[in-house]
This record gives C-alpha cells, sequence and structure tokens, in this order.
C-alpha cells in the first residue's frame, strides 16, 4: 500500500555441482545438507510487512522455510445480517454455517445496488508510523457489529530504512558513506502503526486498537470502539467462477469513497509474498480486472450479490501490466482472521525438519532414487517428525497422496491441516517409498516486542 514500503528479497540461486564425498558416507552429507537448509520447523505468527511479489514465475530451485499460516476452523465470527441457523437452542456460528447463511439470496443486484449495500460497511483507515515518519491511507471492511474491522497487514505496519550508529570508522577508503556519513550504516526496520484512524460512511472517526495481524496472509484485524455497526455480508469465493461480475471497493489515491466494476479474471492463482525478513511464502489469490489501487488495500471484492467473496491486497505493477489486480480469497481469510481476532496470532502447523529443493545437483551428489521433492536436512528432536520416524536423508515426495515437486508445495500442503491433526507423508527410500502418518505440532506464537 505504501510507496515508501521497502521489502527485501535474496534472489534464489543453484550452487555449483560439488566433487563427491571421498567416504560417501552420512557425515558428508550431513555437513553439505547444512549449506543447503532453510528452516521448516513452524509458522512464525508474522509480525512484519507482507507485500504481494510483482511476479508469477515458478521460483528456481531453493531452500525456502516453512513460514506460511495455517488455516483453522472459525468459531466465533459472527458477520451476518441472516438469522442463523440453530442446533440444541444454540447459534451455529461455525464458518460452513455463515458461508451457507449469506449465500441464500439467488438474486444478481445492479452496480448501484451493490455498491449501495456495501458502503456502510466499509470504512477509510489512515495510519501514522512516527518512527518510520510516514502516514497512509487504506480500506477496511467492518466484520462485526462490536467493531472488528478487517484490512491487510501492510496497512497498519511498514518497513522502511533507518540510519543507525556505527563503529567509529577513521578510514574513508574501506566504507566511505559510513565515513563521510559520520559512522552511521543503514538498517532496514519493520514497524506497527502507532495510531490507526477508522473513518466511517457517515464521517465519524474513530481511533482503532490493532488485535492481530500475519505477514504471510497479508491480513490484519483492529477494532474501534462502537456498537450497531454493520456488518458486511460474507460470500463464498469457492464459488466464484471465471466471468462472473467483480466489484472493488474503497479509498484509492485519496479520493474518497470509490467504485470499480470488472470480472472475476483468474481462480487459484499461486504466488508468492515477500515478507520483510526476506523470506518468502506461498499464497492464493483471485484475479480480477477491477481496478485495485493504492489506497484499496484491505477493502472489499463484492460479487453480484453484494457480497465479499475477497480481501484487496496488491496489484501488480509496471508499464507492461494493467487490469491486474489479485485478492485473498474470503473463505481461506475467514478461519485466519478467526485466530487473529481471538488469539492475535494465526494458530500454525509445524512439522519440525529442515530441508532443501531437490535439483539435479542435489540428486547427484547424495545419489537420491528420486528427481524432485524435499530432501530432509535435519529432524528438530522431539518434534511429530522425529516421533513419527522421519531422518535426516528422507526424501518427501507426496503429501496426503499427492504429489509435491519442493518446499511451496510441501507448506502449501501442510497449511491445509491444523496443529493437531494427521497429515501423510510419503518417503522415498533405497529400498522404496513407505507412508508415514504424522500429527502436526502447533508452531509457539511469536513474542510482540
Amino acid at each position: 500500500m505504501y510507496e515508501n514500503n521497502n521489502y527485501t528479497y535474496t534472489a534464489n540461486y543453484s550452487p555449483e555441482e560439488p566433487e563427491p564425498p571421498k567416504n560417501g558416507g552420512k557425515k558428508a552429507a550431513k555437513a553439505a545438507a547444512l549449506v543447503l537448509s532453510a528452516a521448516l520447523v513452524g509458522g512464525a505468527s508474522g509480525f512484519g510487512g507482507s507485500y504481494i511479489a510483482n511476479s508469477m514465475q515458478q521460483p528456481a530451485e531453493q531452500t525456502i522455510s516453512e513460514n506460511s499460516p495455517a488455516e483453522t476452523e472459525s468459531k466465533s465470527i459472527q458477520t451476518v445480517t441472516a438469522e442463523p441457523q440453530k442446533s440444541d437452542g444454540k447459534e451455529d456460528t461455525s464458518l460452513g454455517n455463515l458461508l451457507n447463511i449469506n449465500s441464500k439470496n439467488s438474486d444478481d443486484l445492479t452496480d448501484a445496488e451493490i455498491i449501495k449495500r456495501a458502503t456502510p460497511s466499509v470504512v477509510l483507515i489512515n495510519s501514522t508510523f512516527t518512527e518510520a515518519g510516514q502516514k497512509g491511507s487504506a480500506t477496511g471492511i467492518v466484520l462485526s457489529e462490536d467493531g472488528y474491522i478487517i484490512t491487510n497487514c501492510h496497512v497498519i505496519q511498514t518497513t522502511y530504512e533507518d540510519l543507525v550508529s556505527s563503529n567509529a570508522n577513521t578510514n574513508p577508503f574501506s566504507s566511505p558513506f559510513s565515513f563521510f556519513g559520520g559512522g552511521y550504516e543503514v538498517e532496514s526496520k519493520t514497524v506497527k502503526a502507532d495510531k490507526v484512524m477508522v473513518t466511517m460512511s457517515d464521517d465519524s472517526e474513530h481511533e482503532a486498537e490493532i488485535i492481530g495481524y500475519d505477514e504471510n496472509t497479508d491480513l490484519a484485524i483492529i477494532k474501534i470502539d462502537v456498537e450497531g455497526l454493520i456488518p458486511a455480508v460474507i460470500g463464498n469465493s469457492d464459488d466464484l467462477v471465471l466471468g462472473e461480475k467483480a466489484i472493488t471497493l474503497g479509498y484509492p489515491l485519496g479520493l474518497g469513497l470509490s467504485a470499480s466494476g470488472g470480472m472475476i479474471s483468474g481462480l487459484d492463482k499461486e504466488l508468492t509474498t515477500e515478507l520483510s525478513n526476506g523470506g518468502t511464502a506461498p499464497i492464493t489469490l483471485i484475479q480480477t480486472d477491477a481496478a485495485i489501487n493504492n489506497g484499496n488495500s484491505g477493502g472489499p471484492l463484492l460479487n453480484s450479490k453484494g457480497e465479499v467473496v475477497g480481501i484487496t491486497s496488491s496489484k501488480i505493477g509496471g508499464a507492461n501490466v494493467d487490469s491486474v489486480g489479485f485478492a485473498i480469497p474470503i473463505t481461506d481469510a475467514m478461519p485466519i482472521l478467526d485466530d487473529l481476532m481471538n488469539k492475535g496470532y494465526v494458530s500454525t502447523p509445524k512439522i519440525g525438519i529442515t530441508g532443501t529443493d531437490i535439483s539435479s545437483v542435489v540428486q547427484r551428489y547424495y545419489n537420491l532414487p528420486v528427481s524432485s521433492g524435499v530432501m530432509v536436512v535435519s529432524v528438530e528432536a522431539g518434534s511429530c517428525a522425529d516421533d513419527a520416524g522421519i531422518a535426516e536423508g528422507d526424501v518427501i515426495v507426496a503429501v496426503d497422496g499427492k504429489d509435491i515437486d519442493g518446499m511451496d508445495s510441501l507448506v502449501a500442503a501442510k497449511n491445509k491441516h491444523k496443529p493437531g491433526e494427521t497429515m501423510t507423508v510419503t518417503l522415498a527410500r533405497n529400498d522404496g517409498n513407505i507412508d508415514v502418518d504424522i500429527i502436526l505440532d502447533e508452531t509457539p506464537a511469536e513474542a510482540e516486542e
């Protein structure tokens, strides 16, 4: 959202083919593996800026960390205006029931009716980052009557370059910038907004509290101390079809509330998010040609019934790219939003291994029986992988019966589960493939600074 946001990215590379180890033993393999590995020990809850990468290309063969959040069942989010179904006299507020209720209306609306229906549930968000010297505006979606609001993670946090004091340097030839700059160096910092203001459709203003956020999915929950709000009507993004009407509503470019029409131009688009720590995380998005500009971030993507089917997050920019915008599918987002609202972080499954993608170089060097998958580099003692008997040198080639070709697909498969659920992993060993069931651990939430 913020043009001043800075995100770091380390390009992938392929190592040169090393000479085969003389002894061919596990010690040499283990030592080399440490160079190739990256942590697959769990999913960080994500306190950092997230931004949709400006590339749809498949990443090069390289290790990626397992740091993408898991989906969990929504238990308490109540966002509907229709009467929930009841069981044994109690309201059924499960995600499945909410989606079912909100999708009962089969009558399509005109564009004007869609906008009129959604407007009371769309808010302007202004964030102030005093430490970074930045301000920015974006959009939010009213989630509940008592003031919970959806937006993007990058709306309420930013990454900036800070000048920090370095050791005294008297040699101008060793570090000219540090010498002439008075002993200062540039450091990248990620901070959350110290003030978030929400403006409703009736122009009333309220200061918001940041409840929780997750950079891997670019989602956040904030709350204002107001009752009687009109929640957005939540749809089911799983029901979307190519060519279906799509409308964005938000506050782009400082122009006030604006709407843009188009269609659903792509489904299940696999992209990656660039994280503030320089890593990446896979994400599945809806593609639309409805305009999404700076300021639309955190706003709704609406279907022909006026239901929210996506949360707009970013636009691929550049002179050669136009009419290509992306939104987070609402059905994927709801369990994450529930975690953020109730816990302040995303409940993330953890396998407990480190691993690396299998390239032709890796396959030849370790004499692996397969040419794709993930080679296990190390196993965390006491983890679910350790309990299941997964060992260094094993190669994961499938999860739940579906082939995986690398770390990205392993993370995506893992994130279809919740902590405590059983996931079946297929291991390729020299004497054949075996299936191993593991009960996924939960990654502890990161402590907020």
